[in-house]
Parts: structure tokens; sequence; C-alpha cells
């Protein structure tokens, strides 16, 4: 049976799991921003490596996609890969610009 650990950390795109005493060192200098997207002055969408697990063992949520601002306002999605993170935040910039009620000037 695999013990679940609840950290993890980022090596280039991968996450691997640690402990909560290794986790804590590596926040200390990583960047977590994975992309933001400022799609208007008022609608933003922020991706992070959380490194928290709040999934399971078996598919870890570590990512986490806000929205900011819009009809979407506060929506939050999370991931449990880099890959994933990314396509769902552009995602999530789709779905804000779909429900926005009125014509975006980019």
């Amino acid at each position: 049976m695999e013990i679940m650990t609840p950290y993890y950390k980022l090596e280039g795109h991968i996450p691997i799991a640690v402990d909560f005493e290794e986790w804590a060192a590596w926040r200390t200098t990583a960047n977590t921003q994975v992309i933001l997207s400022v799609i208007h002055s008022f609608i933003s969408v922020s991706t992070v490596f959380t490194g928290i697990n709040i999934g399971t063992v078996e598919q870890p949520k570590i990512f986490e996609s806000l929205v900011t601002g819009g009809s979407c306002d506060r929506e939050k999605r999370f991931y449990s890969t880099w890959d994933e993170a990314i396509s769902g935040h552009y995602d999530l910039i789709i779905q804000s610009i779909a429900m926005t009620p009125y014509p975006l000037i980019v």
C-alpha cells in the first residue's frame, strides 16, 4: 500500500512527492506561478502549483487555477499534472470570455 504524502515539489514540470520539511524548504525559493493571463483590466486567470495534495494518491490535485473578476469570478479548478493545468487554464480563459455579457476589446 502506498503511503500518501500531501506535499510535492516540482522538478522541471514533474511533481515529486516529498515530506513537509523538504516541501517547506523548496517553497522558500520556488516560483510556483505556472501561468497568469490578464484577459481584461478586470478579468484574470492565474494557475499555480500549490504542492499540497487535496486529491487522492492516484490522482493528486496539486495545481490550482482561479478566475478573478467577470462572470466567472472566484471559479477554481484543480489538476494533477502541469499539462492538465495549462489546458485547464486556457479552458477557463475561453469560459470567462464566453460568459462575459459585454464585448471585450483586447
